[in-house]
């Protein structure tokens, strides 16, 4: 009996560890300024997240993220660089007055191996924008040659996304890709 309600308590912890695994950004206010985030070559990669929740049933709830000049590079051989400003992931949601605005954001990769995801104001898998604002300018995103690619999401959601009672201005958006087997996708204010 004793090892049965030490197996049920061990479960019970368990359980509630995984309840609590989804990332929840909510009545707060996220302002960066003059960010920096490189990796330059070999491996590369460069991460930038400013305001992300990620996880199953990410939220950002009646939030503000404020962006002012943030730049991510990685620079070469294997690549990558992903730039995430205001995003949730997961089942993301952006709900009840979340405002996101990103000035003079770049992410790049440029060359070899390549990739670049730039997203702002963005939710996915099942993702829904609600009753939200989101603004970018001078958002760039590159990724420049070999193997290439270059994805610039703003205002929207993926997966089955919902975009709704929401406002979403993009001034100066800038996606590239320049090279072989190049691809350049850019999304403003959709949901798929």
């Amino acid at each position: 009996m004793q090892a049965f309600r030490k197996s049920v308590l061990v479960a019970a912890l368990g359980l509630s560890a995984v309840g609590a695994m989804a990332g929840e950004i909510h009545n707060s206010s996220i302002n960066a300024s003059n960010l920096s985030n490189q990796a330059t070559v070999a491996g590369a990669r460069a991460f930038q997240n400013v305001g992300v929740a990620e996880g199953a049933n990410a939220r950002i709830l009646n939030s503000s993220v404020l962006v002012n000049g943030a730049h991510n590079l990685s620079a070469g051989v294997g690549t990558t660089a992903r730039q995430n400003i205001g995003y949730a992931s997961g089942n993301g949601r952006l709900q009840a007055g979340t405002q996101v605005q990103a000035f003079n954001v770049h992410n790049r990769a440029l060359g070899a191996g390549s990739t670049a995801t730039q997203q702002i104001g963005f939710a996915t898998d099942n993702g829904v924008v609600h009753n939200s604002f989101v603004r970018a300018t001078n958002a760039v995103n590159t990724s420049a040659g070999l193997g290439s690619s270059a994805t610039q999401e703003i205002g929207g959601a993926r997966n089955n996304g919902v975009l709704a009672n929401s406002t979403v201005i993009a001034t100066g958006a800038t996606n590239t890709s320049a090279g072989l087997l190049t691809t350049a996708t850019q999304r403003v204010g959709v949901a798929q």
